[in-house]
């Protein structure tokens, strides 16, 4: 449960069910921001080699996987991740150049990457039969 969240009530009924469906909002009077398929479980994935800001997030989209995604949908899924508790950031302020805001994958961020990845895994057992 949320600690201060003015809905403790529907945490007691919805939490466990949370757990098992971290796209869904914690609370349902927090903003629900999307988290655009499988593009959040990359960014989750490149954030467990070490913290990234946005932009270099965006840089290895584009270099490592070809991908060329606009910066305000990364950073949306940025944001809907760390709403969710799958990622943290802080601002990090350097010798030259403005401060940038850091993202780190949370425990919770791994713990959930895996169990996706699991789920897909038997996906891909399934897609490989039918397509052999």
């Amino acid at each position: 449960m949320k600690e201060g969240c003015p809905n403790s009530h529907w945490h007691e009924k919805h939490d466990s069910y949370l757990h098992k469906h971290p796209y869904l909002p914690h609370c349902k009077h927090r903003r629900r921001l999307p988290m655009r398929g499988p593009l959040h479980l990359l960014i989750l994935k490149i954030l467990t080699e070490r913290p990234f800001s946005g932009s270099e997030i965006h840089e290895i989209l584009k270099s490592k996987f070809e991908l060329d995604i606009p910066s305000a949908a990364i950073y949306t899924i940025l944001s809907a991740l760390e709403e969710r508790d799958l990622v943290s950031s802080r601002w990090e302020t350097g010798e030259r150049g403005p401060a940038r805001k850091i993202y780190n994958v949370t425990e919770y961020g791994v713990e959930h990457l895996k169990n996706v990845i699991e789920e897909y895994k038997k996906f891909k057992r399934l897609f490989e039969f039918l397509i052999s």
